[in-house]
């Protein structure tokens, strides 16, 4: 009976491994489903900020706007005096934005940074454990020779192939709005007021209901304070306006008195801070219809607007 040669198998798998490796490494950077590599041709059809938002490096910007999706559906280009970058992250905390600013800022020449209530809910929205931006991104290796990263290379050319619509953000950095909430609301008066009030429910629930405020996250308000001002860039903080449904359904609850607590806490920090929270953007109209969450463009664009007027000194440099 022959002898099985282990060295000659191991040799085998070796090449056989590496040659998978070496194909699935090649697809992925051809098929680029990120664009981190810069080789999508096919159309961004996952989205990942996190990952891509190191684009700001190459767009060709002046000032920065950076906050949660609230912030992220808001068009750079509709906003005066300056050529901004949107920076935002959907669901982002103040330490993510703390890192991202920290890595990623160079010499502008106004910063916007919008604030939520919700990002201090540590219950829903986990403390981020990182040391540095790059902690939440992918190294070349781990996008190159990634699983998920090949799964996401197949999906992308198969909805490719299938001639379907890409959308993620815009080179600006604006995340692209779904619209399916506007679609999904029945045109019943009726029908849509208890279709809406029940997203209102959940919303709430999701995002202030037994809330576990985290203090450490204003620490990290405090150092993304210190960061600006060491470097000595102009910056403006802000609180998104609250829908007036979702206020009327916050005081009901016992997180009212922390988000009060929490009002007052930041205005010590930034004694010009641009509270929008109950306001004239609070009305239901200047939301997405199906969307008390987030407010719409006009929306976005007028009150920062409104900021940005008192920190345009050139209006030539647009």
């Amino acid at each position: 009976m022959p002898q099985f040669n282990y060295n000659k198998y191991f040799k085998t798998s070796v090449i056989i491994i590496s040659v998978f490796l070496l194909l699935a490494a090649f697809f992925n950077y051809i098929v680029d489903p990120y664009n981190l590599m810069g080789n999508n041709k096919t159309g961004i059809y996952f989205c990942d900020e996190r990952q891509a938002k190191d684009a700001i490096l190459k767009y060709v910007h002046q000032a920065v706007i950076i906050g949660s999706s609230k912030t992220g559906y808001i068009d750079p280009d509709a906003l005066s005096c300056y050529r901004f970058y949107n920076a935002s992250l959907r669901a982002t905390v103040p330490e993510e934005i703390f890192f991202y600013l920290k890595k990623y800022l160079r010499d502008e020449k106004l910063v916007l940074i919008g604030f939520d209530f919700y990002m201090f809910n540590e219950r829903q929205f986990p403390f981020v454990n990182i040391t540095d931006w790059d902690d939440v991104t992918y190294s070349v290796a781990e996008y190159l020779l990634g699983a998920n990263i090949l799964k996401l290379s197949w999906k992308t050319v198969e909805k490719w192939y299938k001639g379907e619509v890409s959308h993620c953000m815009k080179e600006n950095g604006q995340f692209i709005y779904p619209g399916d909430a506007q679609k999904s609301l029945s045109d019943d008066p009726q029908q849509y007021e208890k279709q809406y009030n029940d997203i209102l429910k959940g919303l709430v629930k999701h995002h202030y209901d037994k809330i576990s405020f985290s203090d450490r996250r204003m620490d990290y308000v405090r150092k993304i304070k210190e960061l600006l001002e060491e470097k000595n860039i102009p910056y403006a903080v802000f609180i998104n306006p609250k829908n007036s449904d979702v206020l009327i359904a916050l005081r009901q609850l016992e997180a009212y008195e922390l988000f009060v607590k929490w009002q007052k806490e930041m205005k010590t920090i930034f004694p010009n801070i641009y509270d929008f929270s109950s306001s004239k953007y609070s009305a239901r109209e200047g939301f997405y219809r199906g969307d008390p969450y987030h407010y719409n463009n006009a929306t976005g664009k007028a009150f920062l607007n409104e900021i940005i007027k008192d920190y345009c000194y050139d209006e030539s440099t647009r």
